[in-house]
Parts: structure tokens; C-alpha cells; sequence
């Protein structure tokens, strides 16, 4: 993440990016659910089953009202409970929570005026309230500010309206909640800045994950991957029905010695990066390049009833795109395509620098394909051919001599067959 976008203003501690302080509210609102849920169903139970049996042992003339303060409260409270099960809650819980311990505010200041001790149990309540504020409504600074200042002068001028803080009273309770304020607010930036700093942690190690991970799916199939950074191995499997591709520029070594590395470099990127667009629209997984030649495979590391055809496919499409690439580009390249099926094994080899490969004389089959091929054309094993045969139309060259191979049936796909 870049620092000017993990900026915050120091004041009210939103970041100054918009996005970012929006998936911030948004993550806090989902993690704030759960304890937001368990204080309300405390409050309940607190209010149930501890301050309303109080009252009433104590015997206090305060216990007349209490049925009645006890179903608001638990009205209150139920409410609540509810609306955070709804989608609204999340985009605007900051508000609802603000509201709410402004009402209970409210609610606090009628039941202390009723009290015939309301100085201590008023001023307890009210500290009590805004230690909830700070700390339990899971308000961000600046709403649990405002939810605290608001709170304390609902306090202060709704008794003193009603009479009940003449004199100094009203100078030792606002003293009293004036520093109760500034205590929380202490703790609520560093709560909130605290959040803040580890939610930036969080993102930062997700997004180096994120990086990571495709990375390793760049050098990697994505099952193997997935294995790889789950177990740390990934174990060599057998496929029994896979189709190797291989292509290779003809004329190559004589071009690469006249023309400047830059610009080899630079022509075969673009070409192996076309062919990589090509390979996955196909459906065909990209083995590895060496030097001029490109190795693909399909049926692996996820069978598929059609790998030959996705193989012959692929080719078929990198050939049209070096032709086409051919008539506007100052350098012209010859490619020849090899195809051939069957078995073969699959891994992950090295402690370092992981490389996916396979193995088995299927591989050094199409190899032979595409050697003994010609330019322009896709070059298919007999096995290849009785797996295609129905989808595209070839022509028979005969027995081929194959370098280590000795004789073997080679066909020359000549399109797709038309429907």
C-alpha cells in the first residue's frame, strides 16, 4: 500500500483516502456486530435481572416506576437487536449507535430526576454511561466525542432545568463528567488509532499474500498451487490421457545472432505473451519455454475429455496469429507446432524456484512432432489424429522418421471441420 493512500488526519483519525476509510467502516461494521450484540443483550440482563430485583429489595419508592422503565428499556434494547441484523446497519451503524446512547441519555436523566438520591446515583450513572460510550458501543473517535459531550450536557441541563443541581452541585458534576470525558476520549483515540494500525497491518499482508499467490499461480497450475501453499509440497501425480504441444521457430539461431538481444527479447515476449492468451482461452495449461521453444499441455493437472482437440486448437490459433503478425512486423517468424497425446507424470520439482514439469516418452513423442514437422502447419501423432478425427480434418503423410523414434504415423491438421 502506498503511504500517501495510509494517511490519516490525525484529528478525527479518517484516513484521507475515501476508499480506504469506506473499507475500513465497512470491515469495523461487520467485526463490530458480534460484540455490539452480546452488549445488548447484557444491558438487558443487567436491567432484568440485577437492577430492577435491587430496587425492589432495597425497597425503594423508585420501584413504583420501574415496570415501566424496565419495558422501555428492553423495547429499546430489542430494537436495537434487531436493526443490526439489517443491511442498513452496516453503512449506518456509527449513526444508530450514536442515537441510541443518546436516548438512553434520555432515558437516564428522567430515571435519575426520579431517584430521591439521584446526586451519587446520577452521577455514577451518567460516568457509568459514558465509560459505555467510549468503550462498549464500539463508536469510532469521533462519534463516541460527540456521543459523550452530547450525553453530559443532556445531563447537566436537563437537571438543572428541573431544579435538581442548584447551587455547586452543577459545577461539581460537570467538573466530575468533564474529566470522566477526557479520560475516554484518551483511551477512544487510542483504541481507534490502535484499530486503524492493525487493520492497515492486516490489509498490507493480504495484499503481499494476494501477490504472492499469483505469483506462484504464474509459475504454477492453480491445484498445485493451492496444494503447495496449504502443505508446502505438492505430490507428482500419473495422468494417463494428456496432449503435449510444442512449438519452435525455424531459423531461429541464425536470426538471434543478427539481430540485438533487446530486440529477440523483446519479439519473443510479445509472441510467447500472445501465445499465453492463446493457451488459456483454449483451456491448455502453459509448461514452461525453452529458449525459442514453447511447451503446452492439456487433460492435466485437471482431466478434461478433450485435450487433444484444445491442443490442435491452440495451435491451429498461434499459427494464425504469427501469420497475421507477419504481414505488418519488420521481422518475420516461421513456426512449426507439434502435437501428441497419452500418458505422462506430473510434479513439482526444486527447493527453489519452483517448476512445474512432466515427464515420459509422450513428451519426447511431440517433440519428434514438431521437429519433423513444417512451417506453418500442425503436426499430429496417429494417436493424436484417431482422438481428433472428428472435429478437424487431417492429411496422411505416411510413416515420418522421427530422430530416436524411428518410423511413426504423422498427420498434418488442416483445419476444423465445418459443422
Amino acid at each position: 500500500m502506498k503511504p500517501d493512500t495510509a494517511r490519516m488526519d490525525r484529528l478525527t483519525l479518517r484516513f484521507t483516502d475515501a476508499e480506504l476509510e469506506a473499507d475500513f467502516s465497512r470491515d469495523q461494521a461487520h467485526k463490530s456486530l458480534r460484540p455490539i450484540r452480546i452488549a445488548l443483550v447484557c444491558v438487558a440482563a443487567i436491567t432484568l435481572f440485577v437492577l430492577w430485583p435491587a430496587i425492589v429489595w432495597t425497597n425503594s419508592p423508585f420501584q413504583e416506576r420501574m415496570p415501566g422503565l424496565v419495558a422501555l428499556v428492553l423495547v429499546t434494547v430489542g430494537v436495537c437487536y434487531a436493526l443490526t441484523h439489517t443491511r442498513n446497519f452496516l453503512y449506518r451503524h456509527q449513526w444508530m449507535m450514536l442515537g441510541m446512547a443518546c436516548v438512553m441519555s434520555v432515558g437516564m436523566v428522567r430515571a435519575v430526576s426520579q431517584s430521591p438520591t439521584f446526586e451519587a446515583s446520577g452521577f455514577f450513572l451518567m460516568a457509568f454511561h459514558l465509560i459505555s460510550i467510549y468503550g462498549v458501543f464500539r463508536l469510532r473517535f469521533p462519534a463516541a466525542v460527540a456521543g459523550g459531550w452530547i450525553s453530559m450536557v443532556m445531563y447537566l441541563v436537563l437537571l438543572s432545568a428541573l431544579g435538581l443541581l442548584p447551587g455547586i452541585s452543577i459545577f461539581h458534576h460537570a467538573g466530575a463528567l468533564l474529566i470522566a470525558n477526557l479520560w475516554g476520549m484518551l483511551i477512544c483515540y487510542q483504541m481507534d488509532l490502535a484499530t486503524r494500525r492493525a487493520f492497515l497491518a492486516v490489509r498490507d499482508v493480504a495484499v503481499e499474500q494476494e501477490r504472492a499467490e499469483r505469483l506462484l499461480l504464474n509459475i504454477l497450475p492453480a491445484e498445485l498451487a493451492q496444494e503447495l501453499s496449504a502443505t508446502g509440497s505438492a505430490r507428482p501425480a500419473r495422468h494417463e490421457a494428456v496432449t503435449i504441444l510444442f512449438t519452435d521457430f525455424s531459423g531461429f539461431t541464425q536470426a538471434a545472432s543478427s539481430m540485438p538481444a533487446e530486440r529477440m527479447v523483446a519479439e519473443l515476449n510479445e509472441i510467447f505473451a500472445a501465445f499465453d492468451d492463446i493457451t488459456d482461452a483454449c483451456g491448455v495449461e502453459k509448461i514452461k519455454t525453452i529458449g525459442d521453444a514453447y511447451m503446452a499441455a492439456a487433460g492435466l493437472p485437471k482431466p478434461c475429455a478433450d485435450h487433444a482437440q484444445r491442443c490442435v486448437r491452440a495451435g491451429l490459433d498461434m499459427i494464425n496469429y504469427l501469420d497475421n503478425r507477419n504481414r505488418t512486423a519488420a521481422f518475420k517468424w516461421a513456426l512449426r507446432v507439434g502435437v501428441h497425446s497419452g500418458p505422462v507424470v506430473a510434479g513439482v520439482v526444486g527447493k527453489r524456484k519452483y517448476a512445474f514439469d512432466i515427464w515420459g516418452d509422450t513428451v519426447n513423442v511431440a517433440s519428434r512432432m514438431e521437429s519433423s514437422g513444417e512451417i506453418g502447419r500442425v503436426n499430429v501423432s496417429a494417436y493424436t489424429f484417431d482422438l481428433i478425427r472428428a472435429e478437424f480434418d487431417c492429411t496422411y503423410r505416411g510413416k515420418v522418421d522421427a530422430k530416436g523414434k524411428g518410423q511413426i504415423d504423422m498427420y498434418f491438421v488442416t483445419g476444423a471441420r465445418l459443422v
